[in-house]
């Protein structure tokens, strides 16, 4: 028969069915949280101890016996008890059996309300700090591939058609600024992870005069929550932990589609480091780039577990609700993708060999200064709109002779226009354009280089 869980057994004379019991245990997921629990609970004896309800004896056996259960946790040799629902009543029966009635003090003025919340957060904390690292790493991987390509001549897409001539550098540095949002929301999502609910209780507050400002000092915690009914039913932080993730994996899987393209035969501009590709059970030839296509695969679940949260959310009346267990199992799986996903990028992007002969074939291949060309109008006096129609008139004659642009006779644009002169052809140099746009933000090397030394001194490289 199962065991009456004898954290609240009391009220019941009947003890609870296995169906139940198998239905309703979280163990197999929180197990996760065990050092954060067992963390909060010797900083939650200490404030028990200073309000008066633990002896420093009865504080000293808690203490000792939270040590040795982390011990024989991450030894393996921790029994894990269905029966006893989550890892909070797992480990205040472990304990109990170790030290004795000692133990039955510890849950004072706690619920596993406000304690779950508080695991939450530090684990939270926790990963956001491993997250942050990752995506660093990544930053100065990109930084320096970025370094090496400032005068690597691209064409850059819109619609995925050739538009207007970059450097390599430049779009490399566009995956940099994605990836540095992402980092910026996990250190800004910081602020409200760093609030701790412990005292909360079940959702009234506390009665035993535990002072909340020293005990969420004690757990690296900035400041306490302001309202109990809110502190326990809150998972907000959940939620946005889940969204940064998303559109991190959004970003790395638009990364990874550029990978996957430009690895093509029909494009390569990339050759991905081998170690990182599969080949074909049936097709000798094959190197196939299965580890982008897998962050880019892999980034929907991200996108369907953030859904998965606000829907379990949108309905719940305040305050805690059985439903929040289930918030655990989509959240774990979104921050282990993400830890591997920005790690397996930054390998595939450290280890890549960038085709610059191919990226210059197509940079000469079409009528890419086009727009330079109704700029260089537009210097000369012209409307851009009237400047935009004369370009789009000396493409369509060039496309007629089966020429580029830069191949027009100069008797020939003339005819479009009498302003054009020979000065036109500077401007219908691949290189030349790319040196002119020296906006902030632009293609010009001059500017790349200058992001580029912005960013080392931001990642201190």
């Amino acid at each position: 028969m199962p065991k009456k869980n004898e954290s609240w057994g009391g009220r019941f004379k009947k003890q609870t069915a296995k169906k139940a019991q198998v239905f309703s245990s979280s163990i197999d997921v929180d197990q996760n949280l065990y050092l954060q629990d067992i963390t909060g609970s010797i900083a939650y004896a200490e404030a028990l101890q200073l309000a008066g309800v633990l002896t420093k004896g009865e504080l000293a056996k808690i203490k000792s016996g939270l040590k040795q259960i982390k011990q024989k946790i991450e030894a393996g040799k921790f029994k894990w008890e269905e029966s006893l629902e989550d890892v909070h009543m797992n480990i205040e029966s472990a304990l109990e059996k170790a030290i004795g009635s000692a133990a039955k003090k510890l849950h004072t003025g706690r619920s596993r309300n406000d304690q779950v919340v508080t695991d939450l957060k530090l684990f939270l904390l926790d990963q956001s700090k491993e997250l942050q690292i990752c995506i660093n790493d990544f930053l100065k991987i990109l930084v320096l591939k970025a370094e090496s390509e400032t005068e690597t001549l691209m064409p850059g897409f819109t619609h995925m058609q050739i538009a207007q001539p970059i450097t390599l550098a430049h779009h490399l540095m566009a995956w940099y600024e994605m990836l540095n949002r992402d980092l910026v929301r996990f250190q800004e999502s910081e602020k409200r992870l760093s609030i701790s609910p412990l005292g909360s209780g079940a959702l009234s507050g506390n009665r035993f005069n535990i002072n909340r400002i020293k005990l969420s000092k004690a757990l690296g915690f900035k400041d306490v929550t302001k309202n109990s009914i809110d502190a326990v039913s809150d998972r907000d932080y959940v939620a946005e932990m889940m969204f940064n993730i998303s559109l991190m994996s959004v970003h790395l899987s638009r990364i990874s589609e550029e990978l996957i393209i430009w690895s093509t035969s029909q494009f390569n501009y990339i050759d991905l480091p081998e170690e990182l590709c599969t080949g074909s059970s049936i097709m000798p030839q094959k190197k196939n780039p299965d580890m982008a296509e897998l962050v880019r695969g892999g980034s929907a679940k991200t996108i369907g577990n953030l859904v998965t949260l606000l829907s379990l959310l949108k309905n719940q009346p305040l305050a805690y609700n059985r439903d929040n267990q289930e918030d655990k199992a989509p959240l774990f799986d979104s921050i282990n993708y993400a830890l591997s996903a920005v790690d397996i990028t930054a390998a595939m992007i450290a280890g890549a060999d960038f085709n610059a002969d191919a990226m210059l074939t197509d940079v000469y291949d079409g009528h890419i200064c086009a727009t330079d060309l109704a700029e260089y109008l537009v210097i000369k006096g012209i409307p851009f709109r009237d400047a935009h129609a004369i370009s789009g008139k000396a493409v369509q004659l060039a496309e007629k002779q089966n020429l580029l642009l830069v191949e027009l006779t100069l008797s020939e644009l003339k005819k479009l226009n009498s302003v054009i002169d020979k000065d036109v052809y500077k401007y219908l140099d691949p290189m030349k354009s790319i040196n002119s746009k020296n906006s902030i933000g632009g293609t010009a090397p001059s500017q790349v280089k200058k992001q580029i030394s912005a960013a080392k001194a931001l990642l201190k490289i």
